[in-house]
């Protein structure tokens, strides 16, 4: 048993030697997108070192949590690397601007490299990390987090770019922060972290999506075990769609809806053709025609011989790849209004959410 979590297999702590297998979990929740985690689990394991991240539940201690992310082109964030220090000073301005001080930190989305990063933030900030986080996968979109389906009072948040800017914004409305940050990354370096907060226990409370840190390590884990498909699909309790070579991909699309494109495999089993449609993520999938799986559901598609997780952006004619599918989080089901919010229209995508299976 690991040091850092409880015999019932609750998080207590990340420690150095958890890290790859969360990174492995977080990348395989990015579904396609998220960006690339090497570069963070890298700096965060080595940051740690003999020490560890606490991880807690929300509780008593969390009166005030800050949301913590990253936010433009991640293939321009591989390439221009944070040094560090973006995400704390991001939470640092916002604590600053609104005079309240964090008792913790919370990860945007554990998808792709925001959940390392948001432990590395905790870690240099002297702060928890809560067990949760505003998706449960990635998605592309800040207005798409959990915190804001519901209206808020007020929204604070900072954001400090790859070249030094920071922005503070005080916005009723996050599609403002959206519209904001975008074109201000787009002219000051591609990326930036940011920070929202902070948020009251109580209105976290109601809109996180909980646990998921351990499932991103136990996801990880699981993975890292596996010996094929048919082993990772069963370990991580997911669904094999589909498995075969990629007969085509297609790339372009309306940038605003973050619709990319697509690609289509044959399942070498059965001979079906599966075509999943992506945007920052792999969105939704057909089978011969069929729907089969969608947004909010977690759609994964992994390299069928290294098992490692495949991005929207690197998929290509030939490859070998299998489809599968996780559960999404239940919060994003439990309602109407929210499921809209994730599902296949919110992208550009004129097609109903499907419904998930259960086993």
């Amino acid at each position: 048993m690991h040091q850092g979590e409880q015999r019932d297999g609750g998080v207590t702590g990340l420690q150095a030697g958890d890290v790859e297998e969360f990174g492995r979990g977080t990348a395989l929740l990015g579904c396609g997108g998220g960006g690339q985690v090497d570069h963070m689990v890298h700096v965060l394991r080595r940051a740690i070192g003999d020490g560890q991240v606490p991880v807690i539940a929300l509780g008593p201690a969390t009166r005030s949590v800050v949301a913590v992310g990253l936010v433009g082109s991640t293939t321009v964030l591989e390439e221009k690397t944070p040094s560090g220090r973006e995400l704390p000073d991001a939470l640092a301005a916002v604590e600053r601007w609104t005079g309240r001080r964090a008792d913790a930190v919370v990860a945007a989305q554990i998808g792709g490299v925001t959940g390392p990063a948001a432990a590395l933030t905790a870690h240099a900030a002297g702060l928890p990390l809560v067990d949760a986080d505003l998706v449960g996968r990635a998605t592309p979109r800040i207005d798409q987090l959990s915190l804001f389906v519901d209206p808020l009072p007020a929204v604070t948040a900072a954001a400090v770019t790859s070249s030094g800017l920071r922005i503070v914004v005080d916005a009723p409305d996050p599609r403002d922060l959206e519209t904001v940050w975008r074109e201000a990354v787009s002219h000051s370096g591609g990326w930036a972290a940011f920070a929202i907060g902070p948020v009251d226990r109580d209105v976290l409370a109601d809109r996180a999506v909980t646990g998921s840190i351990g499932r991103a390590l136990r996801v990880g884990r699981a993975a890292a075990s596996s010996t094929g498909v048919d082993d990772l699909v069963r370990r991580i309790g997911g669904r094999l769609l589909a498995e075969g070579r990629v007969l085509d991909v297609q790339r372009g699309g309306d940038a605003v809806a973050f619709v990319h494109g697509s690609m289509a495999l044959r399942d070498a089993r059965t001979g079906a053709v599966a075509r999943i449609e992506a945007g920052s993520e792999w969105v939704h999938c057909l089978v011969d025609g069929e729907p089969v799986a969608s947004t909010p559901s977690c759609i994964v598609v992994v390299d069928a011989r290294s098992l490692r997780p495949v991005s929207t952006d690197r998929a290509r004619i030939g490859d070998e790849l299998a489809v599968l599918v996780l559960p999404g989080a239940p919060w994003w089901w439990a309602e109407p209004r929210r499921t809209a919010r994730v599902a296949p229209r919110a992208f550009g995508i004129d097609a109903d959410p499907v419904p998930e299976v259960v086993a």
